[in-house]
């Protein structure tokens, strides 16, 4: 810190209370005249000090801060701790140097302390200004604490969050460390249902052991799967390699059409659990047995009991498409899936029978789509001389060039 200027203290003022204000935080506000923070944290400034609200437009307080800095220091009351999603890293571009951060009691211990559970392991997402983007999906090892606010409360994000998550322990605290302070425990369906304020916490508790717990993906053995009559899986060897050419790390949005046991979507969700990976079956048995078996292997999958490609109109764009069962549709549902394909992402056709494998080909020569692939799996099982060899199963592949516009 340059001791020739003036400083700029970031002080964390915990809920805004007097009661929680560390000793540091009550020196600091009592030597400052020049204050910026939230209405609610600037009644803590003393009566005569100068204030301002620091809104929506952050270069405005900016600018005040910049012209106090001029003759003296400045204060700015920070709610919670400064370094928890807070304002510290806008004021640390513009100020570095002439900062000094006084920590306050953050809402995350706050809530530790009444559950009276450490919070060492949680992970934390703030999802102030994301209203409009899908929820990051929980972590599965660890509790995640959602940092709320009024356009995305811990009702509106419960609701957002997959139903396969609907049965996992949640809790929320709100107004934390207020006079209207309330902390609720509940299912997070049940926390979909509620009315809860925006200054909230929301606390979710990772689901319990999967029960098979001896397996991992690609290539989940067949016999560890739950079957029905009339609904296929393809065989392990298949899905590891369609794996491999789908890529599904880092993908935000996976389909998986005409999903059956639901083998792809679930190895495609185990690989990369922080996707939204959708389901997609006409056979209401199919998905039954589908969400069995991801709930079986502690994936998160989103079961999708509709007829493609009619129901893509109402899931979030992808940027991984897999066809697996096509109903002899496979046009329309390519076709589909390709306008609704994000820019860069990945479409995946497998064709058992010599006619799919005509069709699939002739689409993607005619697609547009970039990096075109076709993998052919041959597989022989058997012991000794007494090999069976399964009919070989064809992988297309391709991307949507970055570049392209969906009409």
């Amino acid at each position: 810190m340059d001791k020739n200027k003036n400083t700029l203290y970031i002080v964390g003022v915990g809920p805004g209370t007097e009661g929680l204000l560390t000793g540091e935080a009550r020196e600091l506000i009592e030597s400052c005249s020049c204050f910026a923070g939230g209405r609610r944290q600037l009644a803590l400034a003393p009566a005569r000090a100068e204030t301002h609200v620091i809104d929506a437009d952050l270069l405005r307080a900016r600018r005040f801060i910049a012209v106090g800095l001029e003759r003296g220091d400045v204060c700015v009351l920070a709610s919670g701790d400064p370094g928890s999603f807070g304002i510290l890293p806008f004021l640390e571009e513009a100020f570095s140097g002439r900062i000094h951060v006084a920590p306050g009691i953050s809402s995350v211990q706050l809530l530790s302390a009444r559950l009276r559970i450490p919070w060492h392991d949680w992970s934390l997402v703030s999802l102030h200004g994301r209203q409009r983007e899908l929820v990051p999906l929980p972590f599965s090892e660890a509790p995640t604490v959602y940092f709320c606010d009024h356009a995305s409360s811990p009702d509106s994000i419960a609701g957002r969050l997959p139903t396969a998550l609907a049965e996992r322990h949640a809790v929320v605290g709100s107004e934390l460390g207020l006079p209207d302070e309330q902390v609720w425990r509940g299912r997070l369906a049940d926390a979909a249902l509620m009315d809860f304020s925006g200054n909230s916490l929301l606390l979710l508790f990772p689901e319990q052991e999967p029960l098979v717990q001896t397996v991992s993906a690609p290539g989940i053995p067949d016999e560890a799967w739950l079957r029905c009559d009339g609904v296929p899986l393809s065989k392990s060897e298949v899905r590891a390699v369609l794996l491999a050419k789908a890529q599904p790390s880092g993908r935000r949005v996976i389909w998986d059409s005409g999903a059956g046991t639901g083998s792809y979507a679930i190895e495609c969700a185990l690989v990369e659990p922080g996707a939204y990976v959708y389901a997609i079956d006409k056979n209401s048995q199919a998905c039954s047995v589908l969400a069995d078996n991801a709930r079986r292997f502690g994936a998160v999958v989103e079961p999708v009991n509709a007829e493609a490609p009619g129901c893509f109109a109402n899931l979030p764009q992808p940027d991984l498409v897999i066809i697996g069962g096509n109903d002899g549709r496979l046009e329309q549902i390519f076709s589909a899936a390709l306008q609704s394909l994000a820019p860069g992402g990945r479409l995946v056709v497998t064709a058992l029978l010599e006619e799919t494998k005509k069709k699939a080909h002739g689409l993607f020569a005619a697609s547009g789509l970039e990096n075109r692939a076709a993998t052919r799996v041959a597989i022989s099982r058997g012991e000794a001389q007494q090999w069976v060899e399964q009919n070989p199963v064809i992988i297309f592949t391709g991307d949507k060039p970055a570049g392209s516009h969906n009409p």
